[in-house]
């Protein structure tokens, strides 16, 4: 078919020429549209050199329009203003006012700026390079010389103060800061993103890589359904161009063949496809096509870049992953070229393009809404007109598209450019967001009849803290700025000597200390020039070493001093052993075992020494008798002289154990005398005993047999007796002191085991079998825990080399934290009625501090509140306004709530909010407050007569809040639904399809049956289903209503849908209507719809448009595995994760031959797990995780086939990507020819 060139007389921007490219590139070939791209380059050079056309700051010209628009927009605010402080719109909707205020009067400016430009100087070079597209574009040359705009802070939240100059004029100290925050988050973003960015393609590769185009047709029968009626003409030509038509289509009317099946769709077919209304057109994916490990030609369609059929052998893998990858770079820069300025979309909004009468028709469906920004519209239920009449009579009729918003009545007159409706959001990120209602003013909650307004009346409020004193006000009472409302008690809660603590620099009193002298050692102390310890001696001349002791005791007692007596040293290193434990006893405010009565503890000398280096380095044999002092190797020598044993590993020495005593070896014993002498093993024997005729005992003896190698050998080690005497109970005879105020501490001494029965002494530590110690006790009931304690040396005043020890208790009293945090703004004084070095009783007043009011006034109300804060309220004459009329005729009642900007009588209106207390004939007085409006969305914390602060919170507003398409939601929006994470907090999802019956205290939603089989006959039959939500793990709302019709995967409560818990939801719902094959099929195209559409929609959002096929060919790699639950009869394992291909041909086998078939659930995997998953475990270990999948691959011993792209690349194998088979048959030549 012969093409036909359009004739064109028209200005030809840079979308224009884009055009003419595709168009030839389609139509004529590559070469054609080749030589016409070098011909336009040819012309476009050609008259850019004539022109000679240079840019000049005279060039920014600012339109004269832009004064009246400021002074317009700033009209607006201030009316926003007045709204909010009347109660009419709350804070978020003041907040969307002003944005949506700024952002028209921008877009407006915008407008004026073109017009400016095409009327007055068309030729001007900013003009010219912006709007051809040569460089720059509206939005920067807006910038220029329109205004800034709205911007964003460090957050990413809009600032609603705008930046109302351009770069022409200059900007402001105030504007600068402003762009620096936008311009430092575009910098930043471009650092960090661009890297992100190329590690999503390079992951995306990864996944994607082994996809080639390996066969002509799979021969599915499966397809995927387009719904022309759901696009626009333009969206859905781009959307089918190129695919394969899965199935035959007709006219609708004449039921002739539109296209066969399998035949490619240009864009002329899709043209007429659309023109024909169809309802759903099927056709070919390669999320349905059945090629084992790739992508079939007529599953893939046209290659995009050549408008023809894919080749067989291109990496379709890769290019999808470079498709997808390569726009994240473009939303990296986004940000940093446009300076995080807001811009919103303006084409919602439906204007009047002239003066006239709107009228609705007849049929009109509305509800009554309010939008973000607090007007009250009407929201139409579905698609309707609006007709409009000009002063010409003429009429025109606006269509409208359901939810979308009206903003006129029936019948109004509208003038020029004034706003009618606002088409609904599409493909909008929304959120929920919160907002805490901030009380402006100190006052007293009041609510009225009138549900959406709470008052806060004006007063002076004051906390009252616990035990605080309350001076005892009465009204018409004046009160000074000396004069404290509330006072606070400083109390002490020990005797003692009072001392102040003052600021260094500003000399303020900060502190207070009272120090207590609980203890005084009269007999002197020593201090240990070794260890710069205290030792202590008693009236016995006993000695003890004085320990470091804690500041604040946590038990009831606490070691005070140990002695330092050897009496019970061990003479060296060995164990200890004593044979019940009836004579000690373990307390649970002692770590040591108190010796209760007397006892016996055995001895036996051992050295054990710690080597761990090579046997070679040994000076001595095991089994050898050694002397003291015997170098065993090099650096170490023995303490002892006796019987050496030694412990080796691996050619390594671990450790040396000698024992002392006497030896003998035996050599070349019987069987019967080798019996007999291990029969000895481990027994006493005492002195004067002979053992085998030949060997006297002649001390207390431990018989230990010994063997190396084949020779045995006795050894009789010493044994040491310590007799423990029963011990002296006397709590004060070990130290002599003197308690100089109270009897709060004493002090006990006692003696306690060091060790256990068994336990080895070693040769370099304590060695005190037996301590000797003083324990410092006190009484708890008399000594406050919290109180620390001091220890101080005092010199001897007759002695020098002396000293004595006293034990102080020390009381802080920090004023700075005496009083709670929230009184650290308030006006406070501090009066002392102590004075320094003075000596008090305990619970003695010190002081106290005040509250004082911030200025005088005069007390005209006082308020008190005990619940749930005690608070005062002090109402004064500044809290009130007096108005005055000469004429009877004021329009209030008394207990009346009058706004701002209402008339009191007919001739004047009032400038504050508030109630009217007093009416009489010629004076009305108001107490002032501030209207506060409550939506239904609204959660209230304050109640009726509530006292509140400046900055508490009253309520907060919950609502839904637009994304802004930036990069923060671009990329890692992009990485976080490829990567398929889980949402922390995700919804509950609805099992199956039902009617909403009940919903109980936000907690519980019975659900009645399948609601696609409901009828009067089965109603009864229906089963009800229960879902209770567990408030500990999830504190999201429920938002399903009663009577509300349900389908599967519905969200029940708030938050965000986890991807897996839906492909769950719908394989488990599946499973119960068709075959586990076929449930998996339908979950995972359920999940592989909803995940294109949210990649599509953030990278629409951007303006980035990707075909969908390349999307496609990387969710057909994340969904495509399963887990296997049960093994059945095959030779899979539980857990294992195989391709749902597989497990159904494997089944499909186990069927056959009448075996039981294994089980299965579908996963939904990131493309990072994905690449780690895929058959081929090199392409896996050269992504992550590297010496992991080589060592599990060595094990299993797994095969790798390469049968992928970026392995054969990587062996050095070559193939034919990309550029298809030659069908050409070959022309030979001749050498002559050749020459």
């Amino acid at each position: 078919m012969s093409k036909t060139v359009k004739f064109k007389n028209s200005l030809f921007n840079k979308k224009e020429l884009k055009n003419v490219i595709y168009t030839a590139f389609i139509d004529y070939g590559t070469a054609r549209a080749s030589y016409l791209a070098d011909d336009l380059k040819e012309l476009g050079f050609h008259y850019a050199t004539k022109a000679g056309i240079s840019i000049s700051v005279e060039d920014l010209k600012v339109p004269p329009i832009k004064k009246s628009l400021l002074s317009e927009a700033y009209k607006e605010i201030e009316t926003s203003d007045t709204q909010y402080h009347r109660g009419e719109i709350n804070t978020i909707e003041r907040f969307q006012n002003v944005i949506n205020t700024w952002n028209n009067t921008s877009e407006t400016l915008k407008d004026e700026l073109v017009s400016y430009f095409k009327t007055t100087d068309p030729l001007n070079s900013i003009y010219l390079m912006a709007f051809s597209g040569a460089r720059g574009n509206l939005s920067q040359v807006r910038q220029l010389v329109g205004m800034r705009g709205l911007m964003s802070d460090p957050q990413g939240q809009i600032i609603d103060i705008p930046i109302i100059h351009n770069f022409r004029e200059g900007l402001t100290i105030t504007d600068y800061i402003m762009s620096a925050y936008g311009a430092r988050k575009g910098v930043v973003d471009t650092a960090l993103r661009t890297a992100d960015s190329g590690y999503l393609t390079r992951r995306l590769i990864d996944v994607a890589q082994d996809v080639i185009i390996r066969e002509e047709d799979c021969l599915t029968k499966r397809s995927i359904n387009i719904y022309p009626k759901n696009f626009k003409k333009s969206d859905f030509i781009e959307k089918i161009s190129g695919r394969i038509s899965a199935s035959n289509v007709f006219y609708p009317n004449t039921k002739k063949i539109l296209v066969k099946k399998n035949q490619e769709i240009d864009i002329e077919i899709a043209n007429r496809l659309y023109d024909e209304n169809l309802h759903v057109l099927g056709i070919r994916s390669p999320l349905t096509c059945e090629s084992t490990r790739s992508i079939c030609q007529k599953c893939y369609g046209w290659n995009l870049s050549g408008g023809k059929v894919v080749d067989l052998g291109e990496a379709v893998g890769i290019i999808a992953a470079q498709s997808i990858g390569e726009p994240g770079t473009q939303l990296t820069m986004r940000t940093f070229h446009t300076g995080g300025i807001f811009t919103a979309d303006p084409s919602r909004q439906i204007r009047s393009q002239k003066s006239g009468i709107v009228s609705f028709s007849k049929n009109i469906q509305t509800r009554p809404a309010r939008t973000m920004y607090g007007k009250n519209i009407l929201l139409l239920e579905k698609e309707t007109f609006l007709t409009f009449t000009d002063y010409k009579n003429q009429s025109s009729e606006i269509k409208l598209s359901a939810d979308s918003s009206i903003f006129v009545k029936d019948n109004d007159f509208v003038k020029e450019k004034e706003l009618l409706a606002e088409l609904p959001l599409t493909n909008q990120q929304t959120t929920q967001a919160k907002k805490d209602i901030l009380s402006p003013v100190s006052g007293e909650i009041v609510l009225t009849n009138q549900e959406d307004i709470v008052w806060v009346l004006n007063g002076n409020i004051y906390d009252i803290p616990k035990d605080s004193l309350l001076n005892e006000f009465k009204a018409n009472d004046e009160i000074t700025e000396q004069d404290g409302l509330i006072n606070f008690k400083i109390k002490s809660k020990n005797e003692g000597i009072v001392k102040l603590e003052k600021h260094k620099i500003n000399n303020t009193l900060e502190s207070l200390k009272i120090l207590n002298c609980l203890q005084y050692f009269k007999m002197p102390l020593y201090k240990d020039k070794s260890t710069s310890k205290l030792i202590l001696i008693n009236n016995k001349g006993e000695k003890y070493l004085i320990e470091d002791l804690p500041k604040a005791f946590k038990s009831k007692s606490v070691l005070f001093a140990q002695g330092t007596s050897n009496v019970y040293k061990a003479p060296s290193g060995g164990d200890i052993y004593y044979k019940n434990s009836s004579f000690y006893k373990g307390t649970s405010t002692k770590k040591e075992k108190v010796i209760q009565k007397s006892g016996k503890l055995l001895f036996i000398p051992k050295e054990v020494k710690a080597i761990n280096k090579n046997a070679a380095l040994l000076e001595v044999l095991n089994g050898s008798v050694i002397e003291e002092k015997t170098e065993l190797l090099k650096g170490t020598v023995s303490n002892l002289d006796g019987f050496v044993e030694t412990k080796e590993s691996n050619n390594i020495i671990q450790q040396i154990t000698i024992r002392p005593g006497k030896f003998v070896e035996y050599l070349y014993l019987k069987e019967e005398e080798k019996k007999q002498l291990l029969e000895l093993n481990k027994k006493i024997f005492f002195p004067g005993e002979i053992i085998f005729e030949d060997v006297i005992v002649e001390y207390l003896s431990y018989v230990e047999i010994t063997k190396v190698f084949n020779r045995y050998g006795l050894l009789l080690r010493p044994i040491y007796e310590f007799n423990i005497p029963k011990p002296k109970v006397n709590k004060n005879s070990i130290v002599s002191n003197k308690n100089t105020f109270s009897p709060k501490l004493n002090f006990s001494n006692f003696d306690s085991l060091n060790f256990n029965s068994g336990d080895l002494v070693k040769q370099h530590k304590n060695r005190n079998i037996i301590n000797s110690s003083i324990s410092l006790n006190w009484d708890k009931t008399k000594l406050d825990t919290k109180t620390g304690l001091q220890f101080k040396i005092l010199k001897n005043k007759k002695q020098t080399n002396l000293f004595n020890l006293v034990i102080i208790t020390n009381e802080i009293i920090n004023l700075i934290n005496f009083l709670p945090k929230k009184f650290a703004s308030e006006k406070l004084k501090i009066s002392l009625h102590v004075n320094e070095s003075q000596f008090i009783e305990p619970q003695t007043i010190l002081g106290k501090i005040s509250l004082l009011p911030e200025q005088q006034f005069s007390i005209t109300k006082i308020k008190k509140t005990v619940d749930p804060s005690a608070r005062l309220m002090l109402v004064n004459k500044r809290n009130y306004e007096t108005y005055y009329s000469e004429k009877n005729n004021f329009l209030v009642t008394k207990d009346e709530m009058i706004k701002a900007g209402n008339n009191i009588t007919p001739s004047l209106k009032i400038n504050y909010s508030g109630q009217i207390l007093k009416v009489s004939p010629f004076a009305c007085k108001l107490h002032r407050g501030i209207p506060f409006f409550l939506t239904k969305e609204t959660v209230l914390y304050k109640t009726k007569n509530d006292l509140v602060k400046v900055g508490d919170t009253i309520g907060t507003i919950i609502f839904e809040q637009a994304v802004t398409g930036d990069i923060v939601q671009g990329l890692p929006k992009v990485e976080e639904i490829l990567e398929a994470r889980k949402p922390q907090d995700s919804a509950l999802l609805a099992n199956s399809p039902g009617i909403v019956i009940d919903v109980k205290d936000n907690n519980t939603i019975n659900i009645l049956g399948n609601a696609n089989y409901l009828d009067d006959s089965n109603l009864k039959k229906s089963k009800y289903q229960t879902y209770q939500i567990n408030r500990k793990k999830t504190k999201q709302n429920i938002i399903v209503n009663k009577n509300d019709y349900l389908y599967v995967g519905q969200p029940l409560t708030a938050g965000i849908v986890s991807p897996h818990n839906l492909l769950t939801t719908y394989f488990e719902y599946y499973k119960t209507i068709n075959l586990e094959s076929e449930a998996a099929y339908l979950s995972f195209r359920k999940i592989q719809k909803l995940l294109i559409n949210k990649v599509q929609d953030v990278y629409g959002s951007q303006g980035v448009t990707i075909a969908d096929k390349h999307i496609e060919v990387i969710i057909r790699q994340i969904t495509s595995k399963v887990e296997v639950t049960t093994a059945g009869s095959t030779l899979l394992l539980p857990g294992e994760v195989v391709e749902l291909r597989q497990i159904n041909y494997i089944n499909s086998i186990m069927q056959k031959t009448g075996k039981k078939q294994a089980n299965y659930k579908p996963m939904l995997l990131g493309i990072t797990k994905a690449s780690l998953l895929t058959e081929s475990f090199i392409s896996a270990a050269s992504f992550q995780e590297t010496t992991k999948i080589l060592t599990a691959a060595a094990i299993e011993g797994k095969i790798d086939w390469l049968r992928g792209l970026k392995e054969n690349v990587i062996i050095g194998r070559l193939i034919p990507a990309g550029t298809g088979f030659d069908d050409k048959p070959q022309i030979k030549m001749s050498f002559s020819e050749i020459t």
